[in-house]
């Protein structure tokens, strides 16, 4: 049975709320430690990632990671039309918050979709293969539209979703790899 995005975004934002904090930091732990083994992240200098919100896997561990190994984090900005910019993140950065409560840079230098090795992509839900529902506003679809990088999405547990829960539209972009913990971890 299929559901619409719009119905499995709230179920999965309610799963994400129930989580509990031990699992979260459990599975937080273990999903970045995955990441920082893969291929993709080994060969990556410059990786965009979010500032992550309270529902969202904490990426403060990815963006510290990267830069103690020198890696360039790229962090997204919005723009008119549901786009999007990846700027610099470093200690000169300045941040606004957005109307709907998120920090972006206010300044820094803007890194072009072919400058970018590695985007690690959120969402609220994930398959296996690579199918994901967002948050809804599709800045994540038109960007990886242009976008021919590294994608990866780490997904707790409780964001795995089994591949014929939703139909997808034509402009959904999938990522490249989803990484999860065994449902037995």
């Amino acid at each position: 049975m299929t559901y619409s995005k719009k119905e499995l975004r709230q179920a999965y934002i309610a799963r994400l709320q129930q989580l509990d904090l031990n699992t979260r930091l459990h599975e937080e732990k273990r999903l970045t430690s995955m990441l920082f083994d893969q291929p993709e992240w080994m060969n990556a200098k410059v990786i965009a990632t979010t500032l992550s919100q309270s529902l969202e896997l904490d990426t403060s561990p990815i963006i510290l990671h990267a830069r103690h190994e020198n890696r360039q984090i790229v962090v997204p900005r919005t723009l008119p039309d549901r786009q999007m910019e990846f700027v610099a993140l470093n200690e000169d950065t300045e941040f606004v918050e957005t109307t709907f409560g998120i920090l972006e840079p206010k300044n820094g230098r803007v890194y072009q979709p072919d400058e970018i090795d590695l985007m690690i992509v959120p969402g609220v839900a994930f398959t296996l293969s690579g199918r994901r529902i967002g948050f809804g506003g599709g800045y994540y679809d038109r960007y990886l539209d242009k976008y021919d990088g590294d994608t990866v999405s780490l997904s707790f547990t409780t964001q795995l979703a089994n591949e014929n829960e939703w139909q997808s539209d034509q402009y959904d972009r999938h990522v490249n790899k989803v990484l999860s913990l065994p449902e037995t971890d």
